[in-house]
């Protein structure tokens, strides 16, 4: 009626009000003093309050109502006057005896009837502190947390004689809250359905973030109580405000009555609500007193530890797995790069790698080819970590298949360019828009001292030429005879076709080549300051006199002295060539 009241009456400002459903009965009852009087509150108090027993004042007034019915009875009229021709005495005889009646008769109600009354509608006792320290004793011992849910409603729903008992617990990623555990049958939405382990299991019982209650409990500081008739009040008075989502709140509603929910009970850390326990009704159809309320909010408080530290143990073991993929990862990695150089009467050749974490993106190798070539690669991933790793796994096996395939026993040799076009079509087909690679690969031919090269978006190495006449490259870093390798194409992996050139020259007795990636010049001091091209070209100037591992150190030596203390922002690599002193024969 009170609904149906609104509905005819409602005014103009109600149908604009966003305020929650709960404001129509607020308003109903300010302007309506009826539904808001004392004996209507006792009512709604009462019928909350359960099974009621029968007072001890109460049955006295109707045992001593009952006594002065019968003496009425039979003292009066012609029963009056027969007692009196009995004895002169019986109408006190009689008076004595019914007062005798009722006192025996209230002391066995009193000792007999009463206590037994009063257990039947009575909720059963419990002990709060030997539930929570169960509770903790299961939390600690288990290896499961879903043990821990169903030991928790299981125990709450025994404590207080409820029939379903639940528990919601928020996901890290979308905010919703998720049916965990129930104490109702598999059936009814428990927890194989909830975890997803049963592939035709239906979906699970979901209470978005934005949801009317999960608002209410982020609010209140006590549990919410929910009375059998608040979700069709709340339904039918969304259609008063506009721009509610109807299709949610209907979605909130049926959850609540497949939760059968009658208590909402936080389980709430310090910073937010991370789960929810939902209680039914009670068998008994007692109201939740303020001791079991008690006891719900400090099980919401064990629960929400529980759920807390579970969540940091999960990240710790993630972590430690990434870690350990990691781990695996650089140890597969480190394979990749050649162990020894190739020998060679003609030149010599070292390279090195220092990853700026426990994986990188930068490759180099070498390749002793069957065709009386040696094979020199420098890449650059783009990106770092784990993803930039798995594309130098690939681009090392492309480079060793297409070096196989060239091999003397084989009709068909790649060139270079037609080398890098298939490089960079097979990177556009396996990745992603986002990454792609630059590449630096060379061949020199020991016979002819030529070297052939493709420079697919790299950083162009430098040349030294050795001075001809005394077959030196002098030490000052102002010296000139430098050549820059920049002749290729773009990077591999951002077109499916694009054009790559292959250049040639002529090295010469005592030339020096130094390849290297960005994290090089990119090399930052104390002060921020990037190393830079100018200083590195100058470095290997002046170093490019020594064998080729002596100046490979000492240039990677000058590059850590810059940076000192300095975090290392990427990978850097460097693969010096040197063209031996016998060569000019």
């Amino acid at each position: 009626m009170l609904w149906s009241l609104s509905r005819v009456t409602r005014p103009s400002w109600i149908k604009r009000s966003q305020a929650l459903p709960g404001l129509y009965p607020q308003v109903l009852m300010r302007f309506f003093p009826l539904f808001n009087s004392a004996a209507m509150r006792a009512r709604r108090h009462r019928r909350r309050k359960g099974p009621q027993v029968i007072a001890v004042e109460t049955v006295l007034l109707l045992e001593l109502l009952c006594a002065v019915l019968v003496l009425a009875f039979c003292l009066t009229g012609r029963r009056g006057a027969f007692l009196d021709r009995i004895h002169p005495r019986a109408d006190a005889i009689l008076v004595v005896l019914t007062a005798c009646a009722v006192a025996g008769s209230h002391f066995l109600f009193v000792t007999r009837i009463l206590p037994v009354l009063r257990r039947r509608a009575s909720p059963i006792e419990y002990d709060h502190q030997r539930i929570l320290l169960e509770l903790g004793d299961a939390a600690r011992h288990s290896n499961n947390l879903a043990d821990v849910y169903k030991f928790s409603v299981s125990t709450v729903a025994h404590a207080l004689e409820v029939a379903k008992v639940s528990i919601l617990v928020r996901d890290q990623e979308t905010g919703n809250f998720l049916l965990r555990s129930s104490s109702a049958q598999p059936g009814d939405g428990a927890t194989s359905a909830a975890d997803g382990l049963d592939a035709l299991a239906p979906p699970p019982l979901v209470l978005t973030s934005d949801a009317f209650v999960v608002r209410r409990l982020n609010k209140l500081s006590a549990p919410l109580r929910i009375e059998s008739d608040d979700l069709d009040a709340w339904q039918r008075a969304a259609g008063f405000i506009q721009g509610i989502n109807n299709t949610k709140r209907e979605a909130e509603r049926d959850a609540l009555k497949q939760l059968d929910s009658r208590l909402l009970v936080q389980i709430r850390n310090k910073a937010q609500l991370t789960g929810i326990l939902s209680l039914g009704p009670r068998h008994s159809g007692f109201d939740f007193a303020d001791k079991d309320l008690r006891m719900l909010m400090s099980i919401g408080e064990q629960l929400a530890l529980v759920i807390d530290n579970s969540n940091l143990v999960e990240r710790i073991v993630d972590q430690e797995k990434m870690l350990h993929e990691m781990a695996l990862a650089a140890s597969v990695q480190k394979h990749l790069f050649p162990v020894d150089a190739p020998q060679s009467p003609m030149i010599q050749i070292s390279g090195y790698c220092k990853p700026a974490g426990f994986v990188g993106g930068d490759y180099y190798d070498f390749m002793q080819l069957a065709n009386g070539q040696i094979g020199v690669a420098v890449a650059d991933v783009a990106g770092k970590g784990f993803s930039a790793a798995l594309l130098t796994f690939m681009i090392h096996a492309f480079l060793r298949s297409q070096a196989l395939t060239n091999g003397p026993g084989n009709a068909y040799r790649a060139s270079l360019a037609q080398l890098a076009t298939s490089l960079n079509r097979l990177l556009f087909a396996s990745t992603s828009s986002a990454s792609y690679v630059t590449l630096f690969y060379a061949s020199y031919e020991e016979s002819s001292g030529r070297l052939s090269f493709v420079n697919a978006g790299h950083n162009a190495p430098f040349v030294l030429h050795a001075h001809p006449t005394t077959g030196e490259i002098p030490a000052h870093p102002h010296a000139n005879g430098v050549m820059k390798l920049e002749s290729g194409g773009p990077m591999l992996g951002l077109f499916q076709d694009c054009p790559i050139q292959e250049s040639s020259f002529q090295l010469r007795s005592g030339d020096f080549l130094f390849a290297y990636t960005d994290g090089a010049i990119d090399a930052v001091n104390p002060a921020g300051e990037e190393f830079g091209e100018e200083r590195l070209l100058s470095l290997v100037k002046a170093k490019a006199h020594l064998p080729a591992l002596k100046a490979r150190d000492e240039i990677f030596r000058g590059i850590e002295e810059w940076c000192g203390d300095a975090a290392q922002p990427d990978d850097i690599t460097m693969v010096v060539l040197k063209v031996n002193d016998a060569a000019a024969a």
